[in-house]
Order: structure tokens, then sequence, then C-alpha cells
């Protein structure tokens, strides 16, 4: 089973070249540029940039770890994103379209499915102009649940798959968690 490490690719404590042949020798399949500065924006966006921990290093450490023949599949965020991580080497880009929207603490703020599906395409766009064979998935906002994720897929051609996180292990917790409680508090004292 093909397993992928979340690498913070801007840790400023951290040999990125010793590290990604560490993760390689303990079996990991792959990596991903998670945790991620591309969920951020603003005044603490352009701090991190000014100060060297900016998405270009993110892009660095895909570079690296796909000179270790590690599978790659960053988190891009726009089609400037997705032209530097394909240049980079990047095997999958993974369009991110913000935090997913459903559950308990879903993002109150998203793209509309409409929109992250041009999101998507336009990333995709951007990054096969750099490589043809480049593999394209989508994730985040929107795509939370399985219906959602089956009907933008039939309307996303040339998309490769989806990314689950938040979609996959947070909600059906939440509805688990959910339920139980919820069955505990409707038994009654004899």
């Amino acid at each position: 089973v093909p397993v992928l490490a979340g690498v913070c690719g801007t840790d400023p404590f951290r040999l990125m070249p010793i590290f990604l042949k560490q993760l390689k020798e303990m079996g990991f399949s792959g990596v991903q540029n998670f945790p991620t500065v591309g969920l951020i924006d603003g005044t603490f966006r352009a701090n991190l940039e000014a100060t060297g921990m900016g998405y270009d290093k993110e892009i660095e450490m895909i570079r690296l770890a796909r000179d270790l023949d590690l599978f790659t599949s960053p988190y891009v965020f726009d089609a400037d994103d997705a032209k530097a991580m394909a240049q980079a080497g990047a095997d999958q880009l993974v369009a991110h379209v913000g935090l997913t929207t459903a559950g308990s603490i879903g993002a109150a703020v998203a793209f509309t499915l409409d929109e992250a599906i041009d999101k998507v395409m336009t990333i995709a766009e951007a990054g096969r102009s750099v490589r043809k064979d480049i593999l394209v998935i989508c994730h985040g906002g929107p795509f939370d649940e399985p219906e959602s994720v089956v009907d933008a897929l039939a309307r996303m051609p040339g998309i490769d798959g989806f990314f689950g996180a938040s979609s996959i292990e947070r909600l059906p917790t939440e509805r688990a968690i959910r339920g139980q409680v919820e069955a505990f508090k409707a038994a009654k004292l004899a």
C-alpha cells in the first residue's frame, strides 16, 4: 500500500535532503507539501514569503523528492502554483479549492461547486501546459460528500480523481460520534 508523508517544506530547522532520504528509507512511497503555506494569505503569508518560508520552499522540496524517486503529490492553489510544481517534476497535482465545507467545523467561506470545478480545470490546464502527462486530482471546498464529488468528476473531463482528507476521516467520524452520543442520551434510567 503506497503511503505519502506530509512534509512541511518550509521548516527552517529541517535539512530537507537528509529528511527526504530518511522518509524513503523508512518506506514512504512519496510526499505531499502538508502543512502548506498555500492555505495562508494576507500579511502573514507575505511575511512568510519575505523571510524565506514561502511556497517556493515547498516547490524545492518537491523537486528534491522527485530527484530521490519519491512520488510527489503537491497541493496547488492556482495556475502559477500548478506550473511551478509541474516544472519541479511533480507526478500529480492536487488542485486544492479551499477547506472542506461540510461538517461541524467546515469552512463557512467557500467556492460553490461550479466555481470549484472552474478552478480545478484552470489549474489542470496550467499544469498540463508544462507537462501533458501530469496527473491532476481535486480536493477541498465543496468536494466534501460522495455525491458532490461524483457530480463534479462527471463535469471535469481529464481530471484523474479526488483526494480526500476531512471528507474521508473527519466527516464520517463526526456522524458516527453524534449518532453514538444521541443513542446514549436517549437511554432511560430505571
